[in-house]
């Protein structure tokens, strides 16, 4: 006898003017349907999208994607799982940067957690974007794991050089995918940084990720997917997509008791101000 399978979930409820902060729709795992993908992030009304390069590849795969819609915007990184592929990659993401259309440097930072390149090469790979994107005058998109006190440290030395070279009303860069606990994205605000949260915070037993959406300012978060990865409830388990920042949203906006439309605002927003892109009104096409 065959096994019963279970219901789909069924689709995001609608939320207007929401951003995905930090998405990946480059992914394998995301090509096949990717029309159909973007689609229904517009569907949900997603009012942009953040396409996140990781590589030399997805740096430009982000900015072809980019380019196929107003609402999307791409930025140019080498994540610290290909911090070794320095010395061959920077050469060519510095040109893709400097020929234009890239919002943020990154992602970048320190992963101690998988440790696929050595933690010198990290530190290197992150010390080159930093100076990269306070040379192009660019926000950073910072992933730190397993590495919260070494990333903090290496970021608080710049930002005391480099001050809020984007202006005292507009942050340096967003701590993507934050899991750190309160007091640390405190810390994090203190320097200049967005807190950007992920999927995660809706699953049951995560109260130090429950709090920091709680507790932090509205006009210093951002909420992301990081797609294909980290998919929220009811979805968990599949992949995620951009779509489904929507819940994440409404769930913060649950916590804090508000309504998911002043979340979605306030994030987009946020987003719009961090990476220098002008919101596009719900329902507006190109």
């Amino acid at each position: 006898m065959s096994k019963k399978k279970k219901p789909l979930a069924p689709p995001p409820a609608p939320l207007p003017g929401v951003v995905d902060a930090h998405a990946h729709t480059w992914d394998a795992q995301l090509q096949p349907d990717h029309a159909e993908v973007i689609e229904r992030a517009w569907n949900t009304g997603l009012a942009a999208i953040v396409q996140v390069g990781c590589d030399l590849r997805t740096t430009l795969a982000s900015h072809e994607i980019a380019s196929t819609d107003h609402r999307m915007y791409a930025t140019a990184g080498l994540h610290p799982h290909s911090a070794s592929d320095l010395a061959e990659e920077r050469e060519p993401i510095e040109a893709a940067v400097a020929s234009g259309g890239y919002v943020a440097i990154g992602e970048t930072g320190l992963d101690f957690y998988r440790n696929l390149s050595p933690p010198q090469e990290q530190h290197a790979a992150l010390h080159w974007q930093l100076d990269l994107a306070r040379r192009h005058d660019l926000p950073v998109v910072i992933h730190s794991r397993n590495a919260d006190e070494e990333c903090f440290e290496v970021l608080r030395q710049w930002a005391s050089e480099v001050g809020r070279y984007l202006g005292a009303d507009r942050e340096i860069g967003m701590m993507h995918c934050f899991a750190g606990d309160l007091e640390l994205a405190e810390r994090y605000m203190d320097l200049g940084f967005s807190i950007s949260i992920p999927g995660p915070v809706t699953f049951p037993g995560n109260d130090r990720g429950q709090l920091v959406a709680r507790s932090i300012p509205l006009e210093r978060m951002l909420v992301e997917t990081d797609c294909p990865y980290l998919t929220p409830l009811p979805w968990r388990g599949r992949r995620n997509e951009p779509a489904y920042v929507a819940e994440t949203a409404r769930f913060v906006a649950s916590l804090r008791g508000i309504d998911a439309t002043e979340v979605a605002r306030h994030t987009a927003e946020n987003a719009a101000r961090l990476f220098g892109f002008s919101l596009t009104s719900p329902g507006e096409t190109a």
